[in-house]
């Protein structure tokens, strides 16, 4: 049942072995960039560990300082060059968008992050974080569909790893980390900027949406009141 290993080629190998793997449900666990597992192997790090996670590397200077060796090569993976080429997907609550890294992609999720920009400050219950992962998809059909952006399970998380996340709690500083994101700054609407102004005069820049509502006035039998 498992596709034979061919003496020449076998670049198809993983599109010939996905169906196998799908019918015996076998899916990957514990996947790892190749260069992190190189990085860690180098510096004596245990693969696999807390300390050899994607998000903990980032923060690893001599990780930081070689870049140009471990780094995520988006150049190569754009150019078609990669020989596992990955794909980004977005995390965002309960949405989940899987993207190509086209320039079609790249429009798709600056619109993305510019509605999440937009939208920060309106009062509505929001997920806890944003995250970013790079996957690599198995399966062909993901290849065929994508297109450019769709929406898929989460299980698609199992082909990859999480690159970054974003606190989305309202405050300035996670505010501006969302709209460093963007390549093209949607500009601050008249609200954002009366936001702001106030959150630059708090210690915490924070914003607490229960206290602004109870400053709001609201009209009742023909007159204003504060509640």
């Amino acid at each position: 049942m498992i596709p034979p290993i061919f003496v020449m080629d076998n670049a198809d190998y993983l599109e010939r072995l996905c169906p196998v793997l799908e019918w015996e449900r076998i899916h990957p666990s514990g996947v790892v960039r190749l260069r992190d597992a190189a990085f860690c192997k180098e510096r004596s790090i245990v693969q696999l560990s807390s300390s050899a996670e994607h998000t903990v590397l980032l923060k690893n200077d001599d990780y930081k300082r070689m870049g140009h060796r471990f780094g995520m090569d988006g150049d190569v993976i754009r150019n078609g060059l990669a020989a596992f080429p990955t794909c980004a997907v977005v995390e965002y609550g309960q949405k989940v968008l899987l993207l190509r890294k086209t320039n079609k992609g790249d429009k798709a999720l600056e619109e993305f992050l510019n509605d999440l920009t937009v939208h920060f400050f309106d009062g509505k219950q929001k997920p806890e974080d944003l995250r970013l992962h790079e996957v690599a998809p198995l399966n062909v059909k993901y290849w065929v569909e994508i297109g450019n952006c769709m929406t898929v399970s989460p299980d698609i998380f199992r082909y990859g790893i999480c690159t970054k996340r974003y606190d989305m709690a309202l405050t300035l500083k996670n505010f501006n980390r969302l709209r460093n994101l963007q390549l093209m700054r949607v500009p601050l609407s008249k609200e954002q900027q009366r936001i702001i102004s106030l959150l630059v005069t708090r210690p915490d820049n924070a914003w607490f949406l229960e206290t602004e509502m109870k400053r709001r006035t609201f009209k009742k039998k023909g007159r204003s009141v504060n509640i």
